[in-house]
């Protein structure tokens, strides 16, 4: 079903650079200003000086955006900075991370997938996209012809037919062994055995794949190999131009962990307040959360999460939003007497309910501009104490069940609906796009 080939990778050659810990970053979409300057400052070889440019404005001219990141890329080849490997290759990434005082391990593959549109069902989105962030995207591939970061996507394997296949190939000595700062560590083997190459791409073709985390590099790619098809080529094989570089990870991994988009609503009027706060109860039924438990910004999610195992559950911060009637933050369930399946498939998601059963019907079309998606469950709470918003919503993990049953029959998720965590480091492995793969 998909095209996932090995590719001649173009890694960091370590006697150049040094330490591999201060030559990579996080995805360009996670990087701040603050950060950027930071990992710069880590060495000159730092992957940031490619992935993320020297802007993070997307709105910016993309006409010559990126000509001094292209005089880089080829300046650090022709120095030995960066060298290619001279077979085709799959690469294994492992992930070691602490997550709420556990440690977790998850594996990827590293390859280049065909590039297909979302109407063929063999590459499955589940976010909506913005047209600047694709086009930034577009300008960099186009000045740099590479691709600097995997797109994270996943896959299933109910019957574990690769796990032996990596098996063998992490008895070898790893090509990269890093601690990634924040306690972690990432690992990185190269495959080059011609049987397995062959073996786990057989297996991609009877398997679609899920983006996680990487859309709109997904549909710049798709944009750039529509620009490049225009050109007159003179190399038969398969054209770099139609992959795209992703790392591939199973939903059976037990590391494959997504953590909840958690939302902020501000600016509203009281008439505004007063309605939102109607629609809200007339869905919803509240009651404080367990004032046994922890009561910090994290004990609520956790209380959230426990709840929302039997079904819908949410939690609310802010006196603002939740009215002179309720003391504290609240723990709010559905309603008994709703039938939230009369709503479709999508009301499996509290978000799904909140923006279209609460918030669009008092808002309109301006309820984008009053509500915001933050990751970081204690940003929010601050927020919401500094006055900064009016209320947070504080949401539990997609389940991941229902993600691959929506995501499968083509519908798309209420934006931010995941956050797969960590991100993938970029630096490991780079795809040149030029050429043939």
């Amino acid at each position: 079903m998909v095209v996932f080939k090995p590719f001649r990778g173009w890694r960091y050659d370590l006697d150049v650079v040094g330490d591999a810990a201060s030559v990579l970053s996080p995805p360009y979409d996670m990087i701040s200003t603050g950060l950027q300057q930071s990992l710069r400052n880590l060495s000159p070889y730092n992957v940031v000086h490619l992935e993320a440019g020297e802007s993070l404005d997307w709105s910016a001219p993309a006409s010559d955006q990126y000509t001094e990141t292209a005089s880089l890329f080829e300046d650090w080849i022709s120095k030995g900075v960066l060298k290619r490997d001279a077979e085709p290759s799959f690469y294994l990434l492992r992930q070691q991370f602490q997550h709420g005082g556990a440690d977790w391990s998850r594996l990827g593959i590293i390859g280049c997938v065909g590039l297909e549109e979302y109407e063929a069902r063999k590459v499955l989105p589940h976010e909506y996209t913005e047209a600047p962030a694709i086009q930034d995207r577009v300008s960099l591939m186009e000045a740099c012809g590479a691709n600097f970061s995997p797109i994270m996507s996943a896959y299933r394997d109910a019957e574990d037919r690769l796990a032996p296949i990596f098996l063998r190939a992490m008895t070898e000595s790893p090509v990269i062994d890093v601690p990634d700062g924040l306690g972690g560590r990432s690992t990185l083997w190269r495959m080059a055995d011609p049987q397995a190459l062959s073996s786990v791409t057989q297996f991609f073709q009877d398997t679609p794949v899920f983006l996680a985390d990487g859309h709109h590099r997904y549909e710049a790619a798709l944009q750039y190999r529509r620009i490049k098809n225009q050109e007159p080529s003179a190399e038969s094989g398969a054209q770099a131009h139609g992959f795209v570089l992703m790392t591939l990870i199973g939903f059976n991994d037990p590391g494959l962990l997504v953590l909840p988009y958690h939302r902020v609503l501000g600016g509203l009027s009281e008439s505004q307040l007063i309605q939102v706060r109607s629609a809200l109860f007339d869905v919803f039924q509240a009651k404080p959360f367990d004032s046994v438990g922890d009561q910090s910004a994290a004990g609520l999610v956790e209380q959230v999460e426990e709840s929302g195992k039997q079904g819908h559950a949410l939690g609310i911060v802010g006196p603002e939003l939740l009215g002179p009637v309720c003391y504290g933050p609240q723990l709010l369930t559905l309603r008994d007497d709703i039938d939230w399946r009369r709503w479709g498939s999508l009301a499996v998601s509290e978000a799904w309910i909140l923006e279209e059963q609460v918030l669009k019907p008092v808002l309109g079309e301006a309820t984008l501009d009053h509500l915001g998606f933050i990751h970081d469950h204690q940003e929010a709470a601050d927020q919401v104490a500094t006055g900064a918003q009016q209320g947070a919503i504080l949401l539990k993990p997609f389940p991941m069940t229902e993600f691959q049953e929506i995501v499968g029959q083509g519908q798309r998720l209420p934006r931010k609906s995941t956050f797969f965590y960590p991100k993938l480091p970029t630096g490991m492995v780079i795809n040149q796009l030029r050429g043939v793969l």
